[in-house]
């Protein structure tokens, strides 16, 4: 009966962890983030196919690595800090590291990304000037960080970008051919924020209610969110900003 429930249990992460990061489209039924998450794997998927087999790669603030899966690649290092917003022993780190210095040599890597990190970090620039230090010559970087969304994992959430303050950062960092793109629009902002305070508060009090509210209410209002995102283009307010860019 023991061996039963943990298998049960266990089954029941496996799915919620897979329909949060790596959302297919019936997780709208399960994940109340799922526009957040969605738009954010389409972008990654993106990048991964377009570095196709490149020999190694560095995930920066990796957490479980939920994007290794993406890289057909001969190495993929993940580094993160120990503490901050999440248990240290459900992060799948190769490397802890201070948060501020990447503990590798110069040019180590062909790629690198860095997902909702930059807003948790005490110096961001001096982040991403250590990103550039570790790229190769010509290395492609991806990095989103939110623009439009409640605090989270608190108190280690200090901050938002403009797409300009991005611009300015990568420029400044010895980057080229720079790619910021929105990872919604206003309708899909709105609804996803709708749903994650409805989701954060009224469950928070009654948690029995996440799963039949997650089928019958934020479903519905994302499904509509993104019809209305995909009707008038992603324009006003975005969720997450995504930046692409090469090391000169």
């Amino acid at each position: 009966m023991k061996n039963s429930l943990i298998k049960i249990f266990a089954l029941k992460n496996y799915i919620l962890e897979e329909n949060f990061f790596r959302p297919a489209w019936y997780s709208v039924f399960l994940n109340p983030y799922f526009i957040n998450r969605m738009s954010l794997y389409r972008e990654m998927c993106s990048f991964a196919s377009g570095i196709g087999d490149k020999e190694r790669v560095l995930d920066v603030g990796c957490g479980i690595k939920p994007y290794r899966h993406l890289f057909k690649t001969r190495e993929y290092v993940g580094i993160d800090i120990a503490g901050g917003g999440h248990a240290d022993d459900a992060k799948h780190t190769d490397v802890f590291y201070d948060g501020k210095t990447i503990p590798f040599e110069e040019q180590q890597f062909d790629a690198l990304i860095c997902t909702q990190v930059l807003e948790h970090t005490e110096d961001p620039e001096a982040l991403l000037r250590e990103c550039a230090r570790v790229l190769k010559p010509h290395g492609q970087i991806f990095i989103s960080m939110p623009f439009v969304y409640p605090e989270h994992e608190k108190p280690f959430d200090f901050r938002r970008f403009t797409r300009f303050e991005h611009k300015k950062l990568f420029e400044k960092n010895n980057f080229s051919s720079i790619r910021i793109k929105q990872t919604t629009g206003f309708w899909g902002t709105f609804g996803q924020i709708l749903v994650v305070y409805l989701f954060e508060g009224i469950t928070f009090r009654a948690p029995f209610l996440k799963g039949i509210l997650s089928v019958l209410v934020f479903a519905p209002i994302q499904i509509i969110a993104l019809a209305l995102d995909g009707l008038f283009g992603k324009t006003g307010a975005t969720m997450d900003y995504v930046v692409t860019a090469i090391k000169k």
